[in-house]
């Protein structure tokens, strides 16, 4: 018996599409700007890169220089677990589209790709020091 629940334990991870969650890659680094509700821009910009193992990101307001965002201690991005992604988007969402997020205390940065047409990416931002995660339409610039 209790090799029978392993099995299917395995089995349902394996096939579960958010038992891992998927990681951002080197493509996904880039300059990104908010947009607001009716997708027009912000003006508010982000570039995110890699040094080593670690996501670095860079934040630029309207007027302003670039400033590092993820240089303070609890500010780190790190890969988002498959856990924290289902607490950010709702279960039709995750069945549609493969999701890699990095987070840090203060915000999360995912890329979705719709299953159904795997060479289309979009991205968002989850701002989540309003309480309740909240999602912020994004376009890529570079």
């Amino acid at each position: 018996m209790d090799r029978i629940r392993l099995l299917l334990l395995l089995t349902f991870t394996a096939l579960h599409p958010l038992a891992w969650a998927a990681e951002l890659s080197e493509s996904d680094a880039g300059t990104y700007e908010w947009l607001k509700e009716d997708r027009t821009p912000t003006g508010v910009l982000y570039r995110f890169s890699r040094s080593g193992n670690k996501w670095v990101a860079f934040g630029k307001l309207p007027g302003k220089d670039w400033k590092a965002v993820s240089c303070d201690p609890g500010c780190e991005y790190r890969n988002s677990t498959a856990k924290e992604i289902q607490t950010y988007f709702p279960p039709s969402f995750r069945e549609h589209n493969e999701l890699a997020c990095i987070q840090s205390m203060a915000q999360v940065f995912c890329r979705f790709t719709p299953v159904n047409e795997p060479r289309s990416r979009g991205y968002i931002f989850i701002v989540l020091v309003t309480g309740k995660p909240l999602p912020v339409r994004t376009r890529r610039l570079n």
